[in-house]
């Protein structure tokens, strides 16, 4: 199963929606390298889901592929706060298609999304979970926001926040450790920091104890910026001296050369491969390779003898 987070981390002069999760699927077993969070190809929005791979797979695919031939998506004529919408009516579409269907109602119960945009018609990013009603027996869509029965002020102050999955009641326990519920009136990368914790604890993770390990492999993160910019971060798991690089719930081969980020899942440090690339003016090529102009060319111009 799953534990798959989205939330809005206030900066000082702006806001961005991070999505996180673990790795592992189950069925025949626990595969802990499936990717759960899927940049939407708008680039101002994302999802993630939990749940039966039967529903939520082919499902996300279809909305991937709505998105990226409908121009107004692309254009982002559409606002983002239409996309849960938009979603669940595919999600419904997709339930009225199935021929001679089994019974998928357990499926159906277990499986939720989440989707992150930003909005230019509201001027604020939106998070919405998108779950099946079985009373309706159909997706909906809703706002999320974080729980007021765990945090009142977070619940006031921090409007943006969607959880679905397994283990919610210990991941708020495990949350508690890592925010004070008092206190504090935003989310920086707590979320991220308590799915770590569990994600290192057999307690959750050993399909052999009592909660049979619904949750599994390194962790994903993925950030939507305001300027309609997309990123996934490589996570170094369980940190950066294990030299083991995952994306997207996979470890990186190693002949690989991956430009996106790369995070230390322990100490939150990131990476970017390209930063130690010069500046233009450190390339400049050294006196011994510049050569007098040849035949009668402006004295300055200054020609590199290759």
């Amino acid at each position: 199963m799953t534990v798959t987070l989205a939330w809005e981390r206030r900066l000082t002069t702006y806001s961005e929606i991070v999505f996180c999760s673990d790795s592992r699927l189950s069925g025949g077993g626990n595969i802990d390298v499936c990717q759960k969070l899927f940049p939407l190809p708008r680039e101002d929005a994302a999802i993630g889901f939990c749940g039966s791979t039967l529903i939520a797979y082919p499902l996300i695919n279809q909305f991937i592929s709505y998105i990226k031939n409908y121009k107004k998506n692309i254009d982002r004529a559409l606002d983002g706060s239409e996309l849960p919408r938009r979603f669940a009516a595919l999600a419904n579409k997709f339930l009225n298609s199935y021929i001679d269907p089994v019974d998928l109602e357990r499926e159906l119960l277990e499986t939720s999304f989440l989707i992150g945009c930003f909005s230019w018609r509201h001027g604020h990013p939106i998070i919405n979970k998108i779950r099946f009603d079985n009373g309706a027996k159909q997706f909906v869509a809703s706002s999320s926001s974080f729980p007021k029965r765990i945090s009142e002020r977070l619940h006031r102050e921090v409007k943006q926040f969607g959880m679905i999955g397994d283990l919610q009641h210990q991941y708020y326990q495990e949350l508690g450790q890592h925010i004070d519920y008092g206190s504090a009136d935003r989310i920086n990368m707590e979320p991220f920091c308590a799915l770590n914790s569990m994600l290192n604890n057999p307690v959750y993770t050993d399909r052999r104890r009592d909660l049979k390990g619904v949750i599994g492999g390194a962790p994903q993160l993925l950030k939507v910026y305001p300027f309609f910019r997309t990123i996934e971060f490589a996570v170094h798991w369980p940190d950066a001296t294990s030299g083991r690089l995952f994306l997207n719930g996979r470890e990186v081969f190693d002949f690989e050369k991956i430009q996106l980020p790369q995070l230390d899942a322990r100490t939150l440090d990131a990476r970017y491969p390209l930063e130690n690339l010069a500046q233009a003016s450190e390339l400049t090529p050294p006196d011994e390779d510049m050569v007098p102009p040849r035949n009668g060319a402006p004295e300055s111009a200054l020609v590199i003898d290759h």
